[in-house]
């Protein structure tokens, strides 16, 4: 299935500007964000909140990547974040139904499973690595507004109008994180952040989860050059955590509880890999992460 345009909600984005910088030279690229694109590629200024103009930006298109959101529980109060997060994704998958879009890709977040956020209540994993398959127990606004995206990409898949694909991404360590995940890697134990000027603190939960932004561009890219994609959804992660310890012993150690391995190997072999399964994005959309950010931490 070819595809030559392709729309990016959240164009004006820190994650926009990476998945349009990926897109273009391979297809004709346009924008919808309430921010001014970050490339000079056709673009509306609005908010996915607004039907009529998701309707004029999906008009055309052959396929949408739908990143536009309030991007962390950071972002706004659960209010907002259900408002924006919910309704405007009903909004790109009702226009791109109408518009004849042959494919979305839709982001949601690794934070479904219910085990990234302190200020929540973080559910451990039953068993690891995390796939697909594996219950999500949302426990904040953000992950829950991510769960209800994802019940709504399903059921427009289903209805076999367009295909659907589902990424998601874990802790997007953009170069600007970059000092607050190396100083809480100088003071693991005594890290407070923001420490280090950043506007947040360090993310990617209890291991420390990321993925370079550079590779998640990409991801989308192989999302939609992939022939059947299938609905996901997919972890996009790099490929080692950057907690100092090993994967399963911090695992334990934090949550008190030895769960299910189902990839014993996995963890002989890479002692720091994540905890999700990889495998699938590998396979189905021929994605692997090429940034190994430990190094920049660790040598």
């Amino acid at each position: 299935m070819g595809f030559d345009k392709v729309l990016v909600t959240g164009a004006g984005g820190l994650l926009g500007g990476y998945a349009v910088e990926a897109l273009q030279g391979h297809y004709a690229v346009s924008g919808l964000d309430l921010l001014p694109a970050r490339h000079d590629i056709p673009h509306i200024t609005d908010s996915i909140e607004n039907p009529e103009a998701v309707r004029r930006a999906c008009a055309g298109q052959d396929a949408v990547v739908h990143i536009a959101a309030r991007p962390n529980i950071w972002s706004g109060d659960g209010h907002e974040i259900v408002q924006t997060n919910v309704v405007g994704t009903w909004n790109v998958l009702k226009a791109a139904e109408a518009a004849g879009v042959k494919r979305v890709i839709v982001t949601s977040s690794d934070s479904v499973v219910g085990f990234t956020v302190f200020e929540g209540t973080m559910i451990p994993p039953s068993y690891l690595p995390v796939d697909a398959d594996h219950p999500r127990r949302p426990t904040d606004a953000y992950a829950l507004s991510k769960k209800l995206c994802e019940e709504m990409a399903r059921s427009f898949a289903e209805r076999g109008t367009l295909t659907v694909t589902v990424l998601r991404p874990v802790y997007v360590l953009y170069p600007e994180f970059e000092g607050e995940v190396k100083a809480r890697a100088a003071d693991p134990k005594g890290y407070k952040g923001p420490a280090a000027g950043g506007r947040q603190p360090a993310g990617g939960g209890p291991m420390w989860h990321y993925v370079d932004p550079r590779d998640m561009g990409r991801a989308y890219r192989c999302a939609l050059e992939a022939a059947d994609p299938g609905f996901g959804p997919y972890f996009i992660c790099g490929p080692t955590t950057l907690a100092p310890e090993p994967t399963v012993g911090r695992f334990r150690e934090k949550t008190g509880t030895a769960p299910e391995i189902r990839d014993p190997a996995l963890y002989e072999t890479s002692p720091h890999a994540p905890l999700y399964d990889l495998t699938a994005p590998a396979e189905r959309l021929g994605f692997q992460a090429e940034h190994d950010l430990r190094r920049v931490l660790y040598g």
